[in-house]
This record gives structure tokens, C-alpha cells and sequence, in this order.
């Protein structure tokens, strides 16, 4: 999933040590010209800078181990993180560096005696998460088992943050069931022991059909598979070892969230620093907030000449089709009021076929005399939609479907250059116009914050023709110039067949599952919230009934359901809230009040069944396009780094299978079906069909488990002898 999370209301806490290990082993060594050892160093200032970028921080802090910090769980388990290689001696040299900078750059941080990182990260997220929404940034599956309603975890090495219901959909069981289900596993990275024998579907097994491992070695006797039961009776004390080993600590800091506050414009403060270490792709990044606020114009088109011209006059119209039919290869881009291309409006194109020139020919803004709408598409809409023109775009699919709603039908579409640089780019690095124009051209464009956002205007629509003449045009020229660069990368990086016949078809297909669109059949969703709603009021009713409705209950209100559990019910207070003026009625309490009282499992139901009407059944009508009647989600191709399709606004690649049927809302067009095909170890074979490896290809064709055939070529034993 995606989430915008807002800067001012949210706590990001970094897990240095994983970023530390992520960033030394991810490249080869890398030594500045003094012979200092860098790449770790180098690696985790890029991934800073991408965080800072993504979530634009306000409160953040780093983490770290301390030298001592696996002393306590040593003292339950000597083995704990035994046999492990001693890191190479330059890593701590390295850290000393990353200490360096992150205090350079104002980056709060924390190291508390004996204490391991993940331990002091659970000791934050306990403290504040109930002001703040928390994102935890870190790929330690530890970690997981943190995830609450206002708690997230965000895996920057695959870009994907995770909530709750994401993860528990994966797993098949609820969140506080993660040190039960890693207790039977075990973690031979941490040389914590498990249950030997057991597997992750074993495991996985035992945490559906039980409640924790006191119940599962309560009622050995109801494990039917004899092989698992006599592994957990060998393996009893491992398994509550393993269990305590995996639970999170919670110790007392004294981090406030005025301590963890971070300026992002401080990232120029570590400039010193990346001279010294010969950090020029680095360098090139550093953007001086001053410059940029003192001067409205890009200092690109100023010093190095550029002539950016609006278009407001028939006649400059003319002349501009005059030209981009002599040039025949040419960039565009469009402007627009909002971010959705079929239901918000177009309000100008920008266009450039050389460097230093381009065009912006406005046609939707509110403050000044232009050309209008019709007269403009007539005269560019034959050369848009003929094949005799080359068009490079930065997102094509987006400007397609813009135009697609002014009734051009784009064609010629020769190059797309995000596509190319997601494609050549490193996972760590963005591929955003305007990035790629500070590290490839080192010139700085103007800023939607610049022209729109600094001046409190509503929307583009509103800024003045000079602005919107520079912004715009920019982009057209921008393009314009980096589509020769990128082709030039692909040749160079053997990345060419990739994007022309994978990356750069694929968005074409995209584009015309987005047109195309979904129905929704809005009468099945309100049969279905009615019967949502029915169950929502039963719940509440014989809620209400127990308190032989004298008081009215407020179901949404964890004052008020704190109450009727410890105070009216009198079941046994779990734990407390982070500021410590109440209790916690947050799932995990529910679940374990559960098997006390009928209340807290009426309650986890009510949530469950409000969270689906709010997240899916009321939200889905919202994204029916008007003109359309149908949804329209954004489908993308490079938001993640493993190379999967995306799906947001809405997500509808995560509409859940209930009991209530949301899916059956969803129907095809006149005289079509929905189609599900699932292909059998997809990726296996295509990695056969590229690699061309003869033994992968044959175990296919003749039918073979590719497991199998892989386990008796690895230990060299006859496939009979697998087990």
C-alpha cells in the first residue's frame, strides 16, 4: 500500500542498524582518494535523502544498538546471536562517519545502554502512538508485531509500507500471534532455536487452531499430525525460550517528540562532508533552499539562455504548428487542475522539439486574455493524434488520458522518459522529472510548491502566465533533452530490449485498463451496507442490552469502551495507553479480553464490520467517475522495486474476500465476463525462458517438481530420494 502521511502528525523511527548492514553490503567497497573506506557511508546517505524526499519528515529519529545491547536476551539464552561472523572493521568506521553526518544534518538519534534497537523503537512507538501516526523503517520481521491502527512499516529496500490488515492478510493470523508463530520457527540469523522440525506452513497451522503457545502445549493432545506433536514435546523449552526471545522490551528514554523534531532544509549542512568524501552525485543534489526561495525562475533557463514563450495569440499558434511540423520530433506535456486525468480539467500544453526553446500555450486559466479550448485542439489535434510525429513524454499514460478527455487521441508516442529511468535507475533513487533534471542535466526546476502552494493559490489554474510559462515549459524541455540521455543509458547498461519490448509496451496496455475502467454496481453495495448496518446495530443492541441501555454507548470511543470494559465489566486492565492516563483498547487488548467476555469479541466484530463499510463499501461509490459511471484506479509500474503492478486511488487490488460480498459489486461490461487465470510458478518460468538453463527447461516440459530436481542437483542425490 501507499499512504500520505502528514508530516506534522507523524513519527518516523529509523532502524540504523539494519540501514547500516543494507548499506555496507549493497554495493562493492567503494574508498574516496584517501583511501577511506565509503560505500556504506554513501549508501546511507542515499537512503536518507529518499526518505526525506518521500515523507518530507518533521519529527524523525535513528536507532541504534548499543555495543551491550544483546546482553539481556543472552541472559535467558546464551546462544542468541552465536556463531554470527564478526563485521568487517570497517563497518564501525563507517558508522562513525554515518554519526557524523546524521548529527550534521540535525538528524536526531538514540543509543541507550544494553538495549537493542528494535527494542527502543517498540519503547516509542508504546509511548506516542497514540498522538501520532508512527511509521517504523526497518525490514526486521521483529519489528511486524508493532503494527497497530496508527502504526506502520515501511521497507525502504522494497518501497512498501504496510499496515495491519495487509499484513495479517498475509500471515492468516492477527498481529499479536507473531511471537507465537515465530517462537515454533525460529530465526537462524539470531541463532534463536524454534522447533526443530517445524516449517512455516506447520507453524502457521498451529497459530490459526490456537490462541498462544501456553494453549498449544495446553492441548498437545488436539496436534493430530504425531511428527509435529513429538517436535513440540522435544522441543518445549526452546519453544517458550524462542517466545521470550522475540518479544519486544520496553525501556524508559528520555526522547519527547520536541527531540525527535527535523528540518529537512538541513540537508545542505552535510555539504562539507561530501566534498571531503568525494560524494559528487551527492553534491550534484544539494539544493540551496535560499536560492530557490529569492527567485522564482529556474537559474537554468536564465544562465544558460533558454527561451521559454508562451502562446496567446492565434497567430503565435500558427506559427508554433508551422514549426513542429518542420521538426517532426517533439516533447509535451500537460497542466491540469488535480491529479485525476479523466475527471479534472486541462488547462495548458507545453511543448519542445529543441534545446533551449519551448512552448506553453495556456487555454484554462482564470487571470489572463488566451487562446480558447476548441480553437487550440483543432489545430494541434491532427499532429497529436498523427503517427508522422514523434512525441517523448515523462508519464505518457497520464498526459494520454488528459488529452484522451480534450478528445485527442495521442499517437506517435516514441518515448517515455520515467519509464526509462525506473529502468536505469538505482532502487534508492527517484525518478521524478525534476530529480532526474538536477542529477543528469544539474539544472533545478521550479516547484509545484513554488508557483502554486508558496502562494496560497487554490490550484494551478490561478498562477499568474510568467510562472506558469517557466513551470510548464520546463517540463516540455526537460524531456525534450533527457530522452537522448536515457537512450543513451539503456545502450550503455544493455537495458535497451527491456524497456522497448517489456517496460515501454507494458504502459500502453495500461493505459487502456484505466480508460476502460470498472463498473461498480452501486444497488449491490447498498444491499450490502444494509446488511452491514443491520449487523453493526445487532452488535451494538445487545451491547446496549447488557447496560440495560441506561447509558448510551459510543461504540467509536476508546474512552468510552475503556469504561464499560474496566470499569463496568471489571476485566483485568492489559496495558496502558502511550500517554499513560488510560487504558488500551487497542486489538490486541480485545483479543485477549476475548476469552474473558462476550463484549470485547462483540467489539472487535463491530470494529472489523465498521472498518469494511468505511474502507470499501462507502468509499468505492466515491471514485465512480460521473462522466464515466464507472472507477477508474491508477495502475503504475514503477512504484515498486521487485517490478509488480500497483493499484491506488482506489486500491483494487486489495478488495477483500468477506462475508458480505464486495467483490460481486464489480461487474463487466455488456456482453463480457471477469476472467481468473493464475499461472503456476510464473516466475520460474520465465527465468527458464530467459536464462535458457537447460536442466530448469526440461524439468517443465517433462512435468518434474522444479523443487525437487533443484534439491537433488544441490545435495547430489537421486530425486527418488528427496524427501
Amino acid at each position: 500500500m501507499k499512504k500520505n502521511f502528514d508530516p506534522q502528525k507523524t513519527i518516523y523511527l529509523i532502524d540504523g542498524s539494519t540501514f547500516l548492514y543494507r548499506a555496507y553490503y549493497s554495493m562493492k567497497p567503494l574508498y574516496s582518494s584517501k583511501g577511506i573506506p565509503v560505500q556504506a557511508v554513501y549508501v546511507f546517505c542515499r537512503m536518507i535523502k529518499k526518505l526525506i524526499d518521500t515523507f518530507d519528515p518533521h519529527r524523525i529519529i535513528l536507532v541504534w544498538d548499543s555495543v551491550s545491547s544483546s546482553k539481556e536476551r543472552r541472559e535467558i539464552y546464551s546462544g542468541y546471536k552465536a556463531g554470527r561472523q564478526a563485521p568487517p572493521s570497517d563497518l564501525f568506521e563507517q558508522r562513525k562517519i554515518i554519526i557524523e553526518f546524521a548529527s550534521m544534518i540535525g538528524l536526531p538519534q538514540i543509543e541507550v545502554p544494553n538495549a537493542e534497537a528494535d527494542d527502543i523503537i517498540n519503547s516509542l512507538v508504546q509511548d506516542y502512538k497514540d498522538r501520532y501516526s508512527m511509521v517504523v523503517i526497518a525490514s526486521d520481521k521483529d519489528l511486524y508485531q508493532l503494527l497497530d491502527n496508527n502504526v506502520f512499516i515501511y521497507d525502504p529496500f522494497k518501497d512498501v509500507i504496510t499496515d495491519t490488515s495487509a499484513y495479517e492478510e498475509k500471515m492468516g493470523f492477527a498481529i499479536n500471534k507473531l511471537p507465537f508463530y515465530f517462537a515454533l520457527l525460529g530465526d537462524t540469523s539470531d541463532n534463536i532455536p524454534g522447533v526443530k522440525g517445524i516449517g512455516k506452513v506447520g507453524a502457521t497451522e498451529l497459530v490459526k487452531k490456537f490462541e498462544n503457545i501456553e494453549d498449544l502445549y495446553r492441548n498437545l493432545d488436539k496436534v493430530h499430525k504425531e511428527r509435529i506433536r513429538i517436535a513440540l514435546q522435544e522441543n518445549k523449552d526452546n519453544a517458550f525460550i524462542s517466545y521470550f526471545l522475540f518479544l519486544l522490551k520496553y525501556f524508559k528514554t528520555d526522547i519527547t517528540t520536541d527531540t525527535m523534531i527535523f528540518d529537512p532544509n538541513n540537508w545542505i549542512k552535510a555539504k562539507p562532508l561530501f566534498q571531503d568524501l568525494e560524494f559528487n552525485s551527492l553534491l550534484k543534489n544539494i539544493e540551496s533552499v535560499h536560492e530557490q526561495k529569492n527567485d522564482l525562475r529556474p537559474f537554468f533557463a536564465q544562465e544558460k539562455g533558454y527561451a521559454f514563450k508562451s502562446v496567446t495569440l492565434q497567430n503565435e499558434l500558427d506559427d508554433l504548428i508551422n514549426y513542429l511540423k518542420a521538426k517532426k520530433n517533439f516533447a509535451i506535456d500537460t497542466e491540469t487542475n488535480g491529479l485525476d486525468p479523466l475527471k479534472d480539467s486541462c488547462i495548458g500544453i507545453s511543448i519542445s522539439a529543441e534545446k533551449g526553446i519551448a512552448y506553453y500555450i495556456p487555454f484554462g486559466h482564470k487571470n489572463f486574455e488566451q487562446i480558447s479550448k476548441e480553437q487550440i485542439i483543432n489545430k494541434l489535434k491532427p499532429i497529436f493524434e498523427s503517427n508522422e510525429y514523434k512525441k517523448y513524454l515523462h508519464n505518457a499514460k497520464f498526459d494520454q488520458l488528459v488529452l484522451y478527455s480534450l478528445g485527442i487521441n495521442l499517437k506517435g508516442i516514441a518515448f517515455d522518459t520515467m519509464i526509462a529511468a525506473n529502468v536505469i535507475m538505482e532502487d534508492d533513487q527517484r525518478i521524478g522529472l525534476k530529480y532526474l533534471s538536477n542529477f543528469f542535466l544539474n539544472e533545478k526546476m521550479l516547484t509545484f510548491e513554488d508557483v502554486v502552494k508558496d502562494k496560497k493559490l487554490k490550484d494551478f489554474s490561478y498562477v499568474d502566465l510568467q510562472d506558469a510559462t517557466n513551470y510548464a515549459a520546463a517540463d516540455a524541455h526537460q524531456t525534450f533533452i533527457l530522452t537522448q540521455i536515457l537512450k543513451d543509458k539503456l545502450n550503455e547498461m544493455n537495458l535497451k530490449k527491456v524497456y522497448e519490448e517489456i517496460e515501454f509496451p507494458l504502459s500502453e496496455i495500461l493505459y487502456q485498463m484505466e480508460l476502460d475502467g470498472i463498473k461498480i454496481d452501486i444497488e449491490v453495495l447498498k444491499q450490502i451496507s444494509i446488511k452491514i448496518n443491520e449487523e453493526i446495530k445487532r452488535i451494538d443492541n445487545e451491547i446496549q442490552s447488557f447496560l440495560n441501555f441506561i447509558v448510551p454507548i459510543n461504540l467509536n470511543s476508546p474512552k468510552q469502551v475503556e469504561d464499560l470494559l474496566f470499569n463496568k465489566l471489571n476485566l483485568p486492565r492489559q496495558k496502558k495507553s502511550a500517554k499513560g492516563t488510560s487504558f488500551s483498547t487497542d486489538q490486541k487488548v480485545l483479543e485477549e479480553l476475548a476469552a474473558l467476555h462476550e463484549i470485547p469479541k462483540l467489539i472487535l466484530k463491530y470494529r472489523e464490520l465498521f472498518k469494511l463499510k468505511s474502507t470499501y463499501v462507502d468509499a468505492l461509490p466515491e471514485y465512480i467517475n460521473s462522466k464515466t459511471g464507472k472507477i477508474h484506479t491508477t495502475f503504475s509500474q514503477v512504484s515498486t522495486s521487485t517490478g509488480r503492478l500497483s493499484s491506488f486511488e482506489p486500491n483494487l487490488q486489495n478488495i477483500p474476500v468477506d462475508g458480505y460480498g464486495i467483490r460481486s459489486a464489480f461487474k463487466p461490461d455488456e456482453n463480457y465476463i471477469f476472467l481468473s487465470a493464475d499461472y503456476s510458478q510464473i516466475e520460474l518460468r520465465i527465468l527458464g525462458y530467459f536464462s535458457q538453463e537447460e536442466n530448469l527447461i526440461n524439468a517443465f516440459l517433462k512435468n518434474e517438481d522444479v523443487h525437487t530436481k533443484t534439491a537433488s542437483y544441490l545435495f547430489d542425490i537421486s530425486i527418488d530420494k528427496i524427501t
